[in-house]
């Protein structure tokens, strides 16, 4: 079988490590010590190995590749936008965790203890993001029509621990500050935050670039899995099923949100990478290698126009 450039990428064991280069590069001239986002680059870090780890650990690719971490580290470092939200990255990574541990619950609805882990973990990113209350439902029908884990001993669990967080901050707030107690909440859970808007003259042109190439290759990614998956073990097809949910629910929520770039999102980039990962690593024809350049030099493009328009480097 010929080795087309897309397949010595996709299978280079330097591939994450030049891409981690670059996107440190990119952090770097977007203003990452200028502006001391010190605490928002190790999230992103730790976002990236999670996601390795998740690949690995699950099989996502049959052969081995680094396709989908790369993946993600090429759209998130497009994203510059993204990189001032220190609350959005925790929020991100608790997100990616709260994964890892869903996955791991598969066929097994008497996992209380994983469950809890999982909505401990989106509790804790709903302190810091508040929208990652859209997304419970979506893990209910993921442990239910996915994995099939969802029983009445794992349905309360993911209740007690999605309120484990609350019940600790609540102490915390009624001890520091008393007078402040319904400020804090009123603040925090404003409807506000929900509000639906159409107004997107004040998006930026490089966020709604990069949505467009996203969704790209979120429809790349899709179509070739459907026509391919009898390839892959059942677990592995349940798993991408999962990422295609997540990124068809949070694709509305971008653009019903458009003056929120937090975890809608987030969450398109993370679920859309392993499904293009997919297509990158396991496509080997002219035509699927021409549109791999094509998407390359477009995304390293985008990343370009948004450090000339976003950094004071430039």
């Amino acid at each position: 079988m010929v080795k087309r450039l897309q397949n010595k990428t996709a299978e280079s064991r330097s591939s994450l490590l030049l891409a981690l280069l670059y996107s440190t590069a990119v952090w770097l001239m977007a203003g990452l010590i200028r502006e001391q986002w010190w605490l928002q680059f190790g999230c992103f870090i730790l976002s990236a190995l999670l996601i390795m780890k998740m690949n690995n650990k699950n099989l996502l690719i049959r052969i081995f590749s680094r396709s989908v971490s790369v993946t993600f580290i090429f759209l998130f470092t497009a994203a510059i936008f993204l990189f001032q939200s220190w609350r959005g990255g925790i929020a991100q990574l608790c997100c990616i965790g709260a994964l890892m541990l869903l996955y791991d619950c598969y066929q097994d609805n008497t996992s209380v203890g994983l469950t809890y882990g999982i909505f401990l973990l989106l509790g804790i990113a709903s302190l810091f993001d508040v929208y990652t209350f859209l997304y419970l439902p979506v893990f209910w029908l993921m442990m239910r029509v996915i994995v099939y884990s969802l029983s009445w001993r794992t349905f309360f669990s993911s209740l007690l621990g999605l309120l484990t967080p609350y019940w600790m901050l609540t102490g915390w707030i009624l001890y520091h500050a008393q007078g402040k107690f319904a400020d804090y909440y009123n603040r925090f859970f404003s409807l506000d935050l929900f509000h639906v808007s159409f107004h997107y003259e004040s998006v930026p042109l490089a966020a709604k670039a990069l949505m467009a190439f996203t969704v790209c290759l979120l429809v790349i990614g899709c179509i070739h899995f459907i026509r391919n998956s009898y390839h892959d073990k059942i677990r592995v097809r349940q798993i991408y099923y999962s990422f295609i949910l997540l990124a068809f629910f949070s694709l509305p929520l971008v653009i019903l949100l458009p003056q929120h770039d937090g975890l809608p999102t987030r969450m398109l980039i993370i679920a859309t990478s392993p499904l293009y990962g997919h297509f990158w690593a396991l496509t080997n024809t002219k035509l699927t290698n021409v549109v791999f350049c094509i998407l390359l030099v477009t995304v390293i493009l985008l990343t370009g126009s948004s450090l000339w328009t976003s950094s004071s480097l430039f």
